[in-house]
């Protein structure tokens, strides 16, 4: 930064952006004494640009709202009851000025709009407190509703901010019981309907479509879980959320970035299989392994699962059986068996008892 003291705005709003930027590179450090010299930083930026003359030029009210955008940002990952305060506080006056911002004039201005109150309900999560998960929907609600008419629109950040604050909303309403979830499969898919067709374009856009993913396979598998679940139905949302796994299999293969979700949606998908389509475990997990770079968490995972479900198959009361149901049930143990025995296993049985349940 310049040891010398501006004199004009135009100078001083260039000021502001070195001490905005030079917080935001030790922001990313993340660690405790790096995100206290960001917080001053941006604090910094905040009293140069305050003084300006916000109405003769939209781009010093612009940058305003970064700093103190970022000063909120920086106090909620930091934590705490008075910094989380303190944070909301940040997000309050930043909303403030965006609005008096012209929002059809740029469409930069709108976009950060959705994003200052998507963080502003992130950090009403982190609160904890009553009322704070009402209020957490009602920011994302906000974020939404500041993209109102701009749903379909070509511009990608667009897209991507509408995206993470469906998204946010869907993980929102898994904190709360049954009802709330069929709204936060609603909301997990709004989320992929604005990222889908982002995954080939770069990393953003696809980390965007594999989180959509991760979020409907978590709210589906809610639902699963309730009591009572239609039959239709819940093979309508297992076919679904088969369907998000093996996408989310696909746009994260060879790709370490992605190697946790990646874990993550492979042992969701042994589950989901291993439960509800054992016929289809072999062939999921054949393409895990012909993918590629298969951890050995997941050929963990893929052991226990191929074990559950040959025990599964094996506890099966066969009386009764038509013989092409007989039939499928044998090509579905021969299957498990072929697939155990490219995991490894001596003679395609996996050793030891099944872990039991589902």
């Amino acid at each position: 930064m310049s040891s010398l003291m501006p004199d004009t705005p135009s100078d001083i709003h260039a000021e502001a952006s070195r001490w905005t930027l030079h917080g935001i590179s030790l922001l990313e450090k993340g660690d405790h004494d790096s995100l206290q010299q960001a917080q001053i930083c941006f604090e910094h930026a905040i009293a140069l640009r305050e003084n300006l003359s916000l109405e003769e030029n939209p781009l010093f009210r612009w940058g305003l709202t970064a700093g103190w955008m970022n000063r909120g940002d920086v106090l909620t990952r930091l934590g705490g009851p008075e910094r989380l305060q303190e944070a909301l506080g940040s997000y309050d006056i930043a909303i403030a000025h965006l609005h008096q911002l012209p929002l059809d004039r740029d469409p930069v201005f709108r976009w950060r709009l959705c994003v200052a109150w998507m963080n502003r309900g992130v950090t009403e999560q982190a609160v904890k407190e009553a009322g704070a998960h009402e209020r957490a929907l009602r920011c994302f609600d906000k974020a939404i509703e500041t993209m109102h008419g701009h749903e379909s629109s070509e511009r990608a950040d667009y897209q991507q901010v509408q995206a993470s604050a469906w998204m946010n909303r869907a993980n929102e309403l898994l904190q709360s019981s049954l009802p709330a979830w069929l709204s936060a499969v609603e909301a997990a898919r709004h989320s992929l309907d604005h990222c889908r067709h982002l995954d080939e374009k770069d990393l953003v856009g696809r980390e965007a479509g594999i989180k959509a993913r991760h979020t409907l396979c978590r709210a589906l598998a809610s639902l699963l879980e309730a009591p009572s679940v239609d039959s239709d139905q819940a093979e309508a949302w297992i076919l679904e959320a088969t369907d998000a796994v093996e996408d989310v299999m696909r746009l994260t293969q060879a790709d370490p970035h992605f190697q946790q979700i990646r874990e993550e949606m492979f042992h969701f998908g042994c589950r989901m299989y291993r439960a509800f389509q054992p016929h289809f475990l072999a062939g999921f997990l054949d393409d895990g392994m012909m993918a590629g770079g298969m951890s050995e968490e997941m050929r963990q995972a893929a052991r226990e699962a191929l074990a559950q479900a040959a025990f599964q198959i094996q506890q099966e009361n066969l009386a009764g059986y038509t013989p092409s149901r007989l039939d499928r049930l044998l090509h579905t143990l021969q299957s498990l068996s072929e697939a155990g025995e490219k995991l490894g296993f001596r003679d395609g049985s996996p050793p030891g008892n099944p872990p039991i349940g589902t």
